[in-house]
């Protein structure tokens, strides 16, 4: 086998691998022998022909297409190993041989650059104090008195804290609004629940009474087509409700759930808000880290892998999208855009998703730590049952790619608690 390379970009080679005829020829004999087990031979049982009889049964090209496919995946394993390229990923394979003489290919082989970690105990990032104030427990409370709530109609206009249905029509630029019109849409005043301003402006109006006004939409509204934009908005009231919320006392903690007092419901929020506080300290102090880690060691960040996280973003935004009931397509269309100006805008993220995966990357290979075959069997074989019981096909699993997944979330983690235990100061 030769093998030859050149540099055509930054940590990118253009590898070509060639085999002679008797090393093709090879892959050709181990591969006919294998599927000549298998093959049917008129007068004989399967797989009891003789040897050559069951050779010549073989379909010629199958055979061969079969030995490209092995000569592939062997000859690259073996040349990897030759010449020593540590691989993040391959691509734009293409034959430039496969006949009697022998077989020539030429590959893009993405290697991963160098990087040298900063020793950890110069890397120090203070931890942040979880604390929880009453009145984080007492807007808890508010909202579960809100939805034990009943409501009683008035016939007077509508206030601050009542429930509403509104018709409401809203134009951009003369225009009718996409998804901008509903019917009895109900709301409560002072939700925060509409653009800001909305909900003020349905103050004093009575069942039947019509309103028109104008907003202009945040610069960092949700929508970013409407940021900075004046909407406007055409309401008619159609039912005005009186929010009526239960007293805060031991009989509403009792409501609330297995509590046996006010004190120990609000004991019970305060401990639900620390954990919820705690972890996202956990994730923000990792990443802080992280962030830290990767300033130091100034790792460089190949183009080709800014574009696989890049593709992979955009990849995983379009399946939220799809739960949530619309296409990529169909929402670039409305948010007049394209995929590459959408990853632009997600290009310094991406960088510095890199630079996190090049510091997990060295860090497990510097200190050591892997997956034992045991946990990932373990952890499979539940995750497996569980989408078994979810309804699908164990058939249908991937099981080779689960495990992949698994051993990499195993092993991030390890990493994860290793940097905030010798990082992380109180």
């Amino acid at each position: 086998m030769n093998v030859s390379s050149k540099h055509t970009k930054p940590y990118t080679l253009e590898a070509t691998i060639e085999l002679d005829a008797a090393e093709l020829n090879a892959y050709v004999e181990h591969v006919s022998g294998a599927m000549a087990g298998s093959v049917t031979v008129p007068g004989f049982r399967k797989g009891k022909a003789p040897k050559d009889r069951a050779e010549q049964a073989l379909d010629d090209a199958a055979v061969r297409e079969e030995a490209l496919q092995h000569a592939l995946e062997e000859s690259f394993t073996k040349a990897v190993a030759q010449e020593g390229w540590d691989v993040a990923g391959t691509a734009d394979l293409s034959i430039k041989r496969n006949d009697n003489a022998g077989l020539a290919y030429a590959v893009s082989v993405q290697l991963w650059p160098p990087v040298t970690l900063p020793d950890l105990a110069t890397i120090k990032v203070p931890r942040k104090e979880v604390t929880i104030a009453d009145a984080e427990i007492d807007e808890t409370i508010e909202t579960v008195r809100g939805l034990r709530a009943t409501f009683l109609e008035k016939t007077g206009t509508a206030t601050e804290g009542d429930r509403v249905e509104v018709d409401f029509d809203a134009t951009l630029d003369g225009k009718p609004l996409e998804g901008g019109s509903s019917r009895n849409h109900p709301l409560i005043i002072g939700g925060k629940s509409f653009m800001p301003g909305f909900e003020e402006h349905l103050i004093g109006l009575a069942v039947g009474m019509e309103k028109q006004f104008t907003l202009t939409a945040p610069a960092d509204y949700y929508e970013p087509k409407l940021a900075d934009k004046e909407v406007v908005f055409k309401v008619t009231m159609r039912r005005v409700q009186a929010v009526l919320k239960p007293a805060i006392d031991d009989a509403f903690a009792k409501t609330a759930g297995s509590f046996a007092d006010l004190a120990a419901l609000r004991t019970s929020i305060a401990d639900g808000l620390r954990r919820e506080k705690e972890d996202k300290e956990h994730q923000r102090l990792q990443l802080a880290i992280l962030d830290a880690i990767a300033g130091a060691a100034k790792p460089e960040t190949p183009d080709f892998m800014i574009d696989r996280e890049l593709n992979d973003m955009l990849a995983r935004f379009g399946r939220d999208l799809q739960q949530r009931g619309m296409a990529l397509p169909i929402y670039l269309a409305r948010m007049n855009t394209t995929e590459e100006k959408v990853k632009e805008g997600w290009r310094k993220d991406a960088e510095r998703q890199v630079r996190i995966t090049l510091v997990l990357r060295q860090l497990a290979k510097d200190r050591n730590v892997q997956a034992s075959s045991d946990e990932i069997d373990t952890t499979a074989q539940a995750a497996i049952a569980e989408l078994v019981k979810q309804g699908q096909e164990a058939e249908q699993i991937d099981v080779s790619q689960l495990r992949g997944v698994i051993a990499e979330r195993i092993v991030r983690d390890r990493l994860l608690a290793l940097v905030e235990r010798e990082c992380a100061i109180a």
